[in-house]
């Protein structure tokens, strides 16, 4: 019933405080789950998918004190520059839809009030929890299709363990939640400029790419990390010694997951 009601309530434009704005405004699944933009707004962040959230501890880009998606989940609700900040009139036109009020009901039996900010972010966290990334070609090779992956992607998968990229990027959604500087420019209050690892499971679907969506492609990211990052990156990112064919051989692993 909880993820049931968050499926409809991302979707939901009564959520935001306007009206003229849901979850999926920026989460498009068409697009997978992000908009296709570098970043969302002037100064802002790159939109990232909302698969494999399953799989966390921690969420946002920059924000490793973020460990309850369920308070995540209400975080753009409660922005201004999103879909926020929260109101007690927002509550009041959801309650006004009798349909939407029972699903409220149904999903949190025996609460002594429907639909509250607490019931909101707990149905969309669960509906979050359910969404998986694409089946991809990986997948299909983990399932037995020997193959799935192109000679190219196999050597790919190689090097992705050789070159350390599996350090961070772990699997079964192929990212972690520790946080690394990466050399690219962000605002040092941010977490002292260093980012959440993203999951990489889906990520042809997901361009451009980074925090501040400066990677078009996934052959400027795996050159970005080729180059040892940028000024000031973690001691982790080193540089590697790629050749053209090395590069295209990740691409092709990553663009398999």
């Amino acid at each position: 019933m909880r993820v049931a009601l968050g499926q409809r309530l991302l979707g939901e434009q009564r959520l935001s405080l306007d009206g003229r704005r849901s979850c999926f405004s920026c989460h498009q699944p068409e697009r997978g789950f992000t908009d296709g933009r570098a970043v969302a707004a002037p100064g802002g962040l790159n939109t990232p998918p909302l698969w494999g959230l399953s799989e966390r501890q921690v969420f946002g880009w920059f924000s490793p004190e973020m460990r309850n998606l369920e308070a995540m989940a209400l975080r753009p609700l409660d922005d201004p520059a999103e879909m926020g900040p929260r109101s007690e009139a927002t509550l009041a036109r959801l309650r006004a839809d009798a349909d939407l009020l029972a699903a409220y009901r149904a999903a949190f039996p025996g609460a002594t009030q429907a639909v509250t900010w607490e019931q909101t972010g707990a149905a969309l966290a669960a509906a979050l929890r359910a969404i998986q990334p694409p089946p991809g070609a990986y997948q299909r090779y983990l399932a037995g299709e020997a193959t799935a992956l192109s000679a190219a992607a196999l050597r790919g998968q190689t090097l992705f363990v050789e070159v350390g990229c599996a350090t961070c990027h772990r699997p079964p959604d192929f990212g972690s939640d520790s946080f690394h500087h990466i050399g690219l420019p962000v605002d040092p209050s941010r977490n002292a400029g260093r980012a959440r690892v993203p999951g990489l499971r889906g990520v042809r679907h997901t361009a451009p790419y980074f925090h501040d969506g400066s990677a078009a492609t996934l052959e400027e990211v795996v050159r970005h990390y080729a180059r040892g990052g940028g000024p000031g990156a973690s001691p982790a990112i080193t540089p590697l010694n790629l050749t053209d064919t090395d590069v295209h051989d990740l691409v092709a692993f990553l663009e398999s997951l």
